[in-house]
Formats: C-alpha cells, sequence, structure tokens
C-alpha cells in the first residue's frame, strides 16, 4: 500500500516571484474587422443573427507560418481591443500581409450564378485586399506576469485570463526546448496548440512491428491551466499518454464522422531559419455526397499552397491511401492521420504505465522550474476505502466462495422485490441470434440462480422463487433491427428522422405487446454501429423509443459478430445493465471511521443537453434528478417528475423522459445571450424546487461542476464559497437557508478540459517502482476544514498489463513487445464539500443538536459510493451514475411536419441482413 500519491500538476512558486516575459502585442484593426466580416456575410443571403469573423483559421494560419509568434488571442475577431497575437518579435508586413491576404480571398463565396452578385463580391474583395496595405496594424510591447491571479471572494485563486492560453504556450516552448532522454533514446517534441492548453507530440513518430505490420505512436504531453476550488494558486495541469497513427492503406473514414490531421509544415519564407517547432491541426472527412475525403472547414491545406509554391501538400484521397509514406514526409512535408477506434485495432495500446509516468513527470518537473513547482503529494484522510462489499477481500477458499453467491444473489432478490413491490417481474429478449437468446437467457437464470427448464415451444419461461415471479418471453427482432429508410421529400433531415423513427418505434411497440402495470425489461439484440451508412439511420433510438412505449425499459447487446469480448460475459453485463434500469441497485452500506445520520438521502442532479448533430438531428435538454433512500423497503431509487411534481420509480421516470422528448434547445437563430439566460433561470428554479422537497431529512446532494455549472453558473471555482449556494445575480446564500440538514459535494473529472490532473503513487525510495493506490486524499498537512479531496479506485479489469514499470515509448530489451500492452491512464475525481455543518453553519442556525461535520468523511462517504458488488469501481458516485444514464432515454425528435409528397413511407417491412451480411 503507497502512503502517498503524486499530481502531476504544478503551481506558482512563491520563492520565485513573479514570471515576467516581454511580448510584441498586436490588436486586430476595427476597419479589417468590420469590412471583412462585412465580405464573409456576403455568404448569407438574409442578415439575422449571422456568424462572426472566422479569426481561427487566421490564427492557425498565424502560428504555422509565422516565426515568432507565441500565442494568439480569443475574440480578436469580435473586438479590436482583445490582443490579436503575441510574438517575441516584431513581424514585418511583408510577412503578415501575404498570410492575411490568402485567408480573405477565402471569406466571400466561391461561386454564384447571379453575375451582379459576383461582380459585388469581386469588388468587395479587392476592396478588403487595399485595406490590407491601407491599414498598418501597431505593435506594442507588454510585459506580462505569467503567474497573475486575483483571488475570489470564496479565496480561489484565478489566473488572469490571458494565461489560458499563453502560458500553456510558454510552458509547451520551454519543454519542447528540452529533449527527453529514455533508455538512451533522445525523444524531441513539437507543440499542437488546441481548444484549452497545448499538447506537446513526440516528432518525428516512433515505429513498432506487430503481425508482419509498421504501427506509429508518439509520445504525447497536454498541458493546461486550471484552477481549484479555495486554492491559494492556480495550477498547471499535465497529462500524459500515447499519440497513435492510422497508416491503413487506405484509412476507411466513417460516414459523417471526420478525423484529425496534424500537419509538419515547412516555413514558406525561404529566409528564415528558425526551426519547425508546430504541427498544425486539420481534419478530413468523408464526403456523402461525393462519396470521398474532403478537407475540414478549418483546415491550412486549401490556404499553404498558395503561400509556399516550394513544396507539393496532399489531397484528402492522396493522405487516406498513402497515410503511411506522408507519415514519414515527402518533399519535407509530412502529415500525419491520429488513429480513431472507428479505423480498427491498432498494433500499440493505449495508455502509459505509472513507471512512465513518473519519468515524463520529473522531466517536466525540470523544465518548468524555477517558476512553477510541483503541488504538494497526497496523504489518505481516511482508513477505510470500500464500502461493506459481499466480494470484501480475495479468496479461494470454496465455503466462503459459496457463501458470497449466496448472499449475492439474495442482494440481487431483494433489490428486484423492492421495484416490483409484489407486481411480476416481466422481461422481453428480442433476439436475432439464436445464441445470444440463449446465452441471455442463461445469464438471467444464473444472475438471480433460477432454475434451468426446456425451452418452450412458445418462447415463455416462467419462474416462481423465493417470493418473485419472473415471466421472460424470447421473439425474433426481424425486420426492426435494419437501417431507417429516412426519406428527405422536401422536409428537413431532421424532420425526415423523426418520422422514421416514430414509424418504426410504432411497430416495435406493437411488436411486444400492450403496456402491464408494472414497467417490464427488455433486452435487444442489435447490429454494430458501423452496419449503418449514416449515425441517424441506426435504430437504437427507435427501437429505445419503441420499448418505452410499450411499459419497457430496454438494454442492448450487440451481436457476436460484430462485438468483441466473450459472449457470456457481455450478456451476464446487459443483465446486470438491465437490472439497474429497472432501479433495483442501491449503495452498499458504508464503511466509514465514523457514523453519519442513519436517514441521509442523497440527491443527485444533471443536466442533460444533446445537440443537432446527435442521432435524432434534434437539440434539447432536461433536469434529472435523482432521490435515494437506501433504506426505503420499496422503490429506494426515485426520479423527480416536473410534469408530475412527485418523486416517481426511477424505471417510470426513463419511460416518462423517452416519452417527453426534454425541452426544446433554442436554435441558431435565437439569441446566444438571451438563450443561455432563460435556461439558467428554468433550471434554478428546479433546483431550488427540488431541495424545498428534500428538506424534510438529512440530505447529501451531489453535482457534477462540470456539467451543471453551464444552466448553474454558481458552481463555478470563482463563485464558490464554503457553506453557501450561489444562485445567478444574487449574493451567496448560506446553506442552511435550504435545508437544515443538507449537505452538498461538487465532483469534477478530467472531461475533455483535463480539469482535474492525472496521478501515481510514488515509491518510498526514489528508485521505487511507481504504482497506483485505491483511497481518499488530502494535501498533507492540509488543515482539518479541508474542503477540497481526490478520490482514487483501482485498475479497471480492462485497464491492460498489470506491470506497472513496463516501457513503451522506448521499450526494454527484456521487453521488446511494451508497446503493444494497454494501460491505464489513472484519472482522479475531485470532490469539493461545498457545503456542510460546519462549526459555524450550527452556530449560525442557532442549532445545540448538532455536532459539526468532518467535511473528511462526507468526502469519504462520496468516494464509497463509487463501490458496487455489481460493478467494478464507478466513474462517478454511484446516485450520479444513474442521474447520468438517464440521458440515454433522451430522444429528442422533431415536430411532424405535414406530407408534401406521395413518397413511400420511411419504412418497409424488408427483412434485416443477417448479421454475417
Amino acid at each position: 500500500m503507497y502512503p502517498l500519491i503524486h499530481h502531476t500538476a504544478y503551481e506558482p512558486d512563491p520563492e520565485h516571484g513573479p514570471w515576467s516575459e516581454q511580448f510584441r502585442v498586436m490588436h486586430f484593426p476595427e476597419e479589417w474587422r468590420a469590412k471583412f466580416l462585412s465580405l464573409y456575410h456576403r455568404r448569407w443571403r438574409r442578415g439575422n443573427n449571422l456568424p462572426g469573423l472566422p479569426i481561427r483559421r487566421l490564427n492557425a494560419l498565424l502560428r504555422a507560418t509565422a516565426p515568432g509568434v507565441v500565442a494568439t488571442g480569443r475574440q480578436a475577431g469580435s473586438s479590436s481591443a482583445v490582443p490579436w497575437f503575441y510574438a517575441t518579435e516584431d513581424q514585418p508586413a511583408e510577412l503578415v500581409a501575404p498570410l492575411l491576404a490568402t485567408w480573405v480571398s477565402s471569406l466571400p463565396p466561391s461561386a454564384d450564378k447571379d453575375p451582379a452578385r459576383a461582380a459585388g463580391h469581386e469588388a468587395e474583395l479587392d476592396q478588403a485586399l487595399a485595406l490590407i496595405d491601407e491599414v498598418a496594424p501597431a505593435w506594442r510591447h507588454e510585459s506580462i506576469d505569467l503567474t497573475a491571479a486575483n483571488t475570489s471572494a470564496g479565496g480561489t485563486a484565478e489566473p488572469d485570463q490571458r494565461l489560458y492560453h499563453l502560458l500553456p504556450e510558454l510552458v509547451g516552448k520551454r519543454l519542447a526546448a528540452r529533449p527527453l532522454l529514455m533508455n538512451g533514446v533522445e525523444l524531441r517534441f513539437r507543440q499542437v496548440t488546441r481548444d484549452q492548453g497545448v499538447e506537446l507530440v513526440s516528432w518525428p513518430p516512433r515505429t513498432y512491428t506487430k503481425y508482419k505490420r509498421i504501427w506509429y505512436y508518439s509520445a504525447l504531453v497536454t498541458v493546461t491551466v486550471q484552477t481549484v476550488p479555495f486554492a491559494q494558486r492556480f495550477r498547471v495541469h499535465v497529462s500524459y499518454g500515447v499519440r497513435r497513427w492510422a497508416t491503413g492503406s487506405p484509412v476507411k473514414l466513417q460516414n459523417g464522422r471526420g478525423a484529425t490531421v496534424l500537419l509538419d509544415a515547412p516555413l514558406p519564407w525561404s529566409d528564415t531559419s528558425d526551426p519547425r517547432h508546430r504541427l498544425v491541426v486539420n481534419s478530413v472527412a468523408l464526403d456523402r455526397t461525393l462519396g470521398a475525403p474532403v478537407w475540414g472547414k478549418q483546415s491550412l491545406f486549401d490556404l499553404l499552397p498558395e503561400l509556399d509554391i516550394q513544396h507539393m501538400y496532399p489531397k484528402p484521397a492522396e493522405l487516406t491511401t498513402e497515410a503511411a509514406d506522408w507519415l514519414a514526409g515527402r518533399g519535407g512535408v509530412a502529415a500525419g492521420i491520429l488513429h480513431d477506434n472507428a479505423f480498427g485495432k491498432h498494433g500499440v495500446g493505449a495508455g502509459l504505465m505509472p513507471l512512465e509516468r513518473m519519468l515524463l513527470d520529473r522531466w517536466v518537473e525540470e523544465g518548468v522550474r524555477p517558476f512553477l513547482r510541483r503541488v504538494p503529494a497526497l496523504e489518505r484522510v481516511h482508513r477505510r476505502s470500500n464500502p461493506k462489499l459481499i466480494a470484501g477481500s480475495h479468496t479461494k477458499d470454496p465455503k466462503k466462495l459459496a457463501e458470497r453467491a449466496r448472499r449475492r444473489v439474495e442482494a440481487r432478490r431483494g433489490a428486484i422485490r423492492a421495484v416490483l413491490d409484489g407486481q411480476p417481474l416481466y422481461v422481453d429478449v428480442v433476439w436475432q441470434t439464436e445464441e445470444t437468446r440463449d446465452e441471455l437467457v442463461t445469464a438471467l437464470r444464473e444472475w438471480l440462480d433460477l432454475p434451468s427448464a426446456a425451452a418452450p415451444v412458445d418462447g415463455v419461461y416462467k419462474w416462481h422463487n423465493d417470493g418473485l415471479h419472473v415471466v421472460l418471453r424470447t421473439r425474433p427482432l426481424e425486420s426492426l433491427g435494419s437501417a431507417l429508410r429516412v426519406g428527405d421529400a422536401g422536409r428537413s433531415r431532421a424532420e425526415s428522422v423523426a418520422t422514421a423513427v416514430r414509424d418504426r418505434a410504432a411497430r416495435v411497440s406493437a411488436k411486444l405487446g400492450e403496456r402491464r402495470e408494472a414497467t417490464g425489461l427488455a433486452w435487444v439484440e442489435i447490429l454494430g454501429r458501423d452496419r449503418f451508412p449514416r449515425t441517424d439511420t441506426d435504430p437504437k433510438a427507435a427501437l429505445r423509443l419503441g420499448c418505452a412505449e410499450a411499459g419497457r425499459v430496454s438494454q442492448f447487446i450487440v451481436v457476436p459478430e460484430d462485438a468483441e469480448g466473450p459472449l457470456a460475459q457481455r450478456a451476464a453485463s446487459a443483465i446486470a445493465d438491465g437490472m439497474r434500469q429497472l432501479g433495483a441497485m442501491v449503495p452498499p452500506e458504508q464503511n466509514l471511521d465514523a457514523s453519519l445520520t442513519d436517514d441521509m438521502q442523497y440527491l443527485a442532479i444533471w443536466h442533460v443537453r444533446h445537440h443537432a448533430g446527435g442521432p435524432t438531428r434534434q437539440p434539447g435538454q432536461r433536469l434529472v434528478a435523482l432521490r435515494i433512500r437506501p433504506r426505503d423497503p420499496v422503490h429506494p431509487v426515485r426520479g423527480w417528475d416536473e410534469a408530475e411534481k412527485s418523486w416517481v420509480p426511477y424505471a417510470r421516470l426513463l419511460l416518462t423522459i423517452a416519452a417527453s422528448g426534454g425541452t426544446p434547445v433554442p436554435q441558431e437563430e435565437a439569441d446566444p445571450s438571451a438563450a443561455a439566460s432563460e435556461d439558467t433561470h428554468e433550471a434554478e428554479r428546479q433546483i431550488r424546487s427540488l431541495l424545498y422537497q428534500v428538506r424534510d431529512r438529512p440530505t447529501l446532494l451531489l453535482a457534477n461542476s462540470g456539467n451543471l455549472r453551464k444552466v448553474w453558473p454558481g458552481l463555478r471555482n470563482g463563485q464558490l464559497v464554503r457553506d453557501s449556494l450561489v444562485f445567478h445575480g444574487e449574493r451567496p446564500a448560506r446553506i442552511s437557508l435550504f435545508g437544515a440538514d443538507l449537505r452538498v459535494v461538487l465532483l469534477r473529472d478530467a472531461n475533455s478540459r483535463e480539469e482535474t490532473a492525472e496521478w501515481y503513487a510514488p515509491g518510498a525510495q526514489p528508485d521505487d517502482t511507481p504504482g497506483v493506490s485505491i483511497g481518499l486524499w488530502a494535501p498533507q498537512g492540509a488543515e482539518p476544514d479541508n474542503r477540497v479531496f481526490t478520490s482514487t479506485v483501482g485498475k479497471p479489469p480492462t485497464g491492460g498489463s498489470p506491470r506497472t514499470d513496463l516501457r513503451k515509448l522506448v521499450p526494454s530489451m527484456a521487453w521488446p513487445h511494451g508497446p503493444a500492452a494497454t494501460a491505464w491512464n489513472p484519472q482522479a475525481l475531485e470532490l469539493t464539500v461545498l457545503g456542510c455543518l460546519s462549526d459555524r453553519v450550527p452556530a449560525q442556525a442557532r442549532r445545540t443538536d448538532q455536532l459539526p461535520d468532518r467535511p473528511a468523511l462526507l468526502a469519504a462517504a462520496v468516494h464509497q459510493l463509487r463501490f458496487h458488488d455489481e460493478y467494478h469501481p464507478l466513474s462517478r458516485p454511484l446516485p450520479l451514475h444513474l442521474a447520468k444514464l438517464a440521458e440515454q432515454y433522451l430522444l429528442p425528435l422533431a415536430e411532424a411536419a405535414p406530407e408534401t409528397t406521395t413518397a413511400p413511407s420511411g419504412e418497409s417491412d424488408t427483412r434485416s441482413p443477417s448479421p454475417a451480411q
């Protein structure tokens, strides 16, 4: 057991003082902005809520080709007051002008059949090009402190807004200037600018041979700037991984899905000696109309050839068919397609082991000195990591294993009886292959320890056992599993998809039969998603909606030909997931150092939001609230039905969400700020109402701040105040006003913004092999009222090799096939005890009947909610896990539109292809 863990995170070193750098700063002239925007808006004939200037592409062009440019500012195209770019030296006009002219020429429509409009486009383009020479932007010198921060009212250090994009670029530049020596091999890195921070990619890629094929991969380092609630200094998070490159012949792009391309291009100015230090982000996608790959809208591949006539750049089809050649480079130009799991298996496994993570982290630590220092190590703050699980410890004793199996079946049956409330359990197995049908029946029998039975002629199984009445019916899916036929017939794509989904759902509902008093459960066998020509032709949404209309929650399992892993294992997981959707899943008894109140209930809130690019092509949103009372004998898991204003069983909530389709999301032509304000107002109204509904007993509110803060801005780190809740436009209100026994714990995970840092457990001695460790942690020497904790769990069964010292980036001679191993990238879960009955809360409420809470004990209770007998450790506590999974039932559909033609319906009676086709 490791006593400490290290975050791969850094903070400004107060012993060094400010980190000041001199920059040349340029602003985007207002004259340019007005004229270029007018030119760009010629692409649209209507003038309502037109998009802003697409300066992102210009910024990428500058970073790729202008030596000395360190970073580009955000929102510079919207306001001339925002710095456009930061450089280490003045950029001469003869360098900037060609770049700007190339970008400006791409703004107007490429073609217009109307001669008058085409002439107008050309005339305004000439005016815009002339303006580049007429208006020269001014340079100014500015000294910027890269450690500058303000402290919020709640005590959280917030960096200067510019540092979110400027500091990662400077840190990345410092690191890329130093080679990394691993196993005697020198790795050098290139910078890649991201929406959030910077990536460092080792270049050129390394190779590994497996299955008589050469696979390409690189080391990956990601740098971002983050804040931590109530921390006196902001953080620089650094994460590590493997960047794998796609080199198939050809790379098989999926319909509707793009792929990222990193370009290594020479500077187009022959007289510069500046070495290459960047890779440029581009994208390539399969155009459905052309049936061929095309460059993405933000790509530079069609702009760079106009600036650089000395080099040849690949066409999209060339890159996808000759990916390995272009990755190695041709004539000084190289380009690599990032591997995606949709492309199939890669010979190099994902992730890094703790040893290489530690070695990379030491390299980073040396590179950021003396300006930044490592954040303090974390120590355990609670002795017991796990709740009282049935499988509490490892054993091979047959008697103990048999006893555990008996207790597990007993717990399962008890959980199901609690959600059935005396009703029979009706389940359906809707199959495409007989082997999956039989395996699901077997898995259900084993899960509940039901006696075996011969397959009945009518496909209906019945069991009466230990107070349970189970009725299982099997039936073939037939044509209901085929791709949706989405016709366009004069309607929008969303309307056509909605018609096809509704038609298929009606057929599914009719096949399953009428609703019963008790909610049923259907396991449905489906084809893999690659079988369908477009995402919105996948019938999964229609099948789920049809099951819901028939009063069944649904769980899917993929046909064996399209799935990985043993069928028996997948069937057992499908059974457990199906029971979870019935609500037969409650937290195990906790195992804390000190007791919490016995009647504690959990309230989890999750905001679901689907965009127009989803499978139904229709946006929608909904606030999901779950209440779990572990000791309730009937329906311990309930969700809030906003229409009925009541707590309903979890399974019924899922069916209600499917039927409602969620709240419409305002379309693009609406005012975004007004829409966001309306969303916030409605969400906060619901949250206040929910807190009122649960104030009758001790409640622990769980919320993922990264998920919820868009509609509840008071959860942003800079808005947080201890033992208070903040609602939009209001002063912080003490937590006791919303419930005398209310506690609030916020969670954050890494998400796509790297908000929580990676970690590893160092050995006791410098040369000891690092590893991973389960537990609840806080900074060494933290005060008793410390509110921020780190929850870690062990490696899941799918986490790959158990060897923590295996090297992948530069494998050792003893383990030459190290790159093939799959490793687990450990993500910490941050727990912030925002509100509790601290020393001052009972005093403020004038209470003498309550001892103060220990924040660490509340955090430990939430940490233990990540463990359950039916699951491997969860990525979030069980109440939030169940709330988030409810988003699978939000299926927004466009309003039905009147038919404009007599085209045939989107459905037919054609049978689905067999899984082997």
